[in-house]
């Protein structure tokens, strides 16, 4: 299973990144090590949700994430740092 994170998007600019709110959703989808970890591993940057899940759970996990959080639009990048 590789690494994956939420980006802390354009969106969430004028709506809420809301950490308890993602993690919950990415376990309804099937997501396992649910963390939270500062984006790229850098100090001066936000913290973004991480987690472990097979390939073909991430468009269920989006799904979950778009219907709970009422954004139109999540994006999931694969964790490289």
């Amino acid at each position: 299973m590789k690494r994956y994170y939420i980006d802390n998007s354009a969106w969430f600019d004028s709506y809420s990144y809301n950490i308890p709110a993602i993690k919950v959703g990415i376990k309804k989808g099937g997501g396992k090590n649910i963390r939270t970890s500062l984006k790229f591993g850098w100090s001066n940057q936000p913290k973004v949700v991480t987690f472990s899940a097979p390939e073909r759970n991430l468009e269920k996990i989006r799904k979950i994430l778009q219907a709970e959080l009422s954004a139109p639009v999540i994006i999931i990048h694969t964790k490289n740092w």
